[in-house]
């Protein structure tokens, strides 16, 4: 009893220390990648998993951002997420927000789980310590959806999916896998879950920064000498065509343009109105 509660009180000292380490590395959100593939090694070594895996949403579809341990032909095959008709067009939702996701992992990022069930959980996490006997025992309905059973087939028997929240909001997950069966328990599951929470912080701080980063540079070009036709006002632009000031101002910028006249042009222009009416 003696052993078993020393080895409780050090496993929790080991997910305190590698929380506090994860936590330390999200501060760096400059490097998104570099910090997830950091993350993912302090992840891996705790659970003792034989492939993790982080997936993000990009472009409408959620493929694998960074991984480690898994073959090259498994994430060639299960990196893209979105169903598709019989023509190879991605399905869109009904409400047209987003496309259909497949498998488990489209469940878990779509929000499709039943809590009463239990290999989810409250928050909206997937876990199974024998994937041969969920799938004996459970049916489509129960799993949310048909799922591909890939990993299942490659001889994965301990698999979790930990949704990556922003406000609510699923903007990807976090996958493990393993061959062995039982890799898994409830308290381990709900402490990925708070990984995953600091994950999804660490991704919108790392998109703000870049489209920051991005308005910047605009401003940049628009502080710098812009070449200017003396005569018609055109601008050359970055390839050297001639463009309408208009025209390139609202391609580098958010900028409107109102158009109306001057007093000094009504004048000239329609010198018989009176110019208070035009301007």
């Amino acid at each position: 009893m003696v052993d078993n509660s020393e080895k409780i009180l050090k496993q929790m000292l080991e997910k305190e220390k590698t929380a506090k380490i994860i936590c330390a590395e999200l501060n760096n959100f400059v490097n998104l990648k570099d910090v997830l593939m950091t993350v993912m090694d302090h992840v891996k070594k705790l659970t003792g998993c034989m492939a993790v895996s982080i997936r993000l949403h990009e472009d409408g579809d959620y493929p694998y951002f960074v991984y480690d341990g898994f073959p090259e032909s498994f994430i060639e095959k299960e990196n893209s997420l979105c169903a598709k008709d019989e023509d190879g067009n991605r399905i869109p939702l009904p409400d047209e927000n987003g496309y259909l996701l497949d498998c488990m992992c489209g469940n878990i990022i779509q929000g499709r789980f039943d809590a009463s069930l239990p290999f989810f959980t409250e928050n909206g996490s997937f876990w199974a310590n024998h994937t041969s006997a969920l799938l004996r025992d459970t049916t489509e309905e129960d799993r949310q959806s048909g799922t591909r059973n890939y990993c299942n087939s490659c001889g994965y028997e301990s698999v979790a999916l930990i949704p990556i929240k922003v406000a609510e909001k699923r903007i990807g997950l976090i996958q493990l896998n393993d061959f062995s069966k039982n890799r898994f328990t409830e308290d381990l599951i709900e402490y990925l879950e708070m990984i995953a929470g600091q994950i999804g912080l660490a991704v919108q701080n790392s998109r703000t920064y870049t489209k920051l980063k991005e308005s910047l540079e605009e401003i940049k070009v628009l502080k710098g000498i812009i070449p200017i036709c003396s005569s018609c006002k055109d601008i050359r632009d970055e390839e050297g065509s001639w463009t309408q000031m208009e025209t390139y101002f609202k391609t580098h910028s958010d900028v409107e343009f109102n158009h109306g006249i001057c007093a000094d042009c009504a004048k000239k222009l329609y010198p018989q109105i009176d110019t208070d009416v035009l301007t």
